[in-house]
């Protein structure tokens, strides 16, 4: 998988652009709403807590050696960092935010662009360094749509080509060599969203960008917000959104099937 789909300069302005976006959603919540249950265990204060503490422990170095080991050990030092801030004055929480948002942008830029392509460890799997730092991006958009789900509003559908492209680009580091014994090409595209289609050659264990339409498998998602929620393991799922006529699938369905099954980045 080449790293030609990375581009530092586009993965700064998306992280900036999503943490100022879900700054300017926490301004709008009076002091109850902060404790909505946004997801299991986790008020919104606490998916604020959450942003505020990968911002940080990037920034002092402490999420290096989770960076490159297991989903477990980082959910649980997750919790640990969560529990420390979540009960503070929401005021404080949206300072957190924005202060700490600002500083990791600012690290983002120090680092060599070559750092960005260079093929490494993630916890997706090995892929472009840059994934490590556009992943910031896609966790704040993510979990903008928990909290806005748990108020009862709509997802946002507006912006979502690097969120999208950034979920793909993990997504192969993921994919690819899980069902690289398997064979085959899965093209997937997201209606509305303005980036190339994305062909993954699961024979060669290559991410191409602008497929012509002709691979094995072609997923289409007509509604690409809850695509990109279902590959962050919510609800609902891939097979509901079939179900509901939010994901066609044309080709090899077998093949798609087992594709989507592998396809999550959390």
């Amino acid at each position: 998988m080449t790293a030609s789909g990375i581009d530092k300069d586009e993965i700064l302005r998306s992280v900036r652009a999503e943490r100022k976006r879900t700054a300017s959603f926490l301004r709008t919540l009076e002091p109850p709403q902060w404790d909505t249950v946004a997801l299991p265990g986790w008020r919104i204060r606490e998916v604020v807590a959450h942003l505020i503490s990968l911002d940080v422990s990037a920034l002092n170095g402490a999420i290096l050696p989770l960076a490159f080991g297991s989903m477990e050990k980082l959910e649980r030092w997750n919790d640990r960092q969560v529990a420390k801030r979540a009960d503070r004055p929401p005021a404080e929480l949206l300072l957190g935010v924005e202060r700490w948002g600002a500083r990791f942008a600012r690290l983002a830029r120090t680092i060599p662009n070559g750092l960005y392509h260079v093929t490494m460890p993630t916890l997706w799997g090995r892929g472009p360094g840059g994934l490590l730092i556009w992943s910031r991006a896609y966790d704040d958009w993510v979990h903008r749509q928990d909290m806005r789900r748990a108020l009862g509003l709509p997802e946002e559908d507006a912006d979502l080509a690097s969120v999208a492209s950034f979920l793909l680009w993990a997504g192969a580091a993921r994919v690819l060599p899980e069902l690289g014994g398997r064979g085959g090409t899965v093209e997937i595209r997201l209606d509305g969203v303005p980036i190339p289609r994305h062909v993954f050659d699961l024979t060669a264990g290559g991410l191409v960008e602008g497929g012509d339409g002709q691979a094995d498998a072609r997923i289409r998602a007509p509604k690409p917000a809850p695509f990109v929620m279902a590959a962050a393991g919510r609800r609902p799922t891939f097979d509901e959104l079939r179900d509901r006529g939010d994901l066609d699938v044309e080709g090899d369905d077998t093949l798609a099937k087992e594709f989507l099954e592998a396809f999550r980045v959390v």
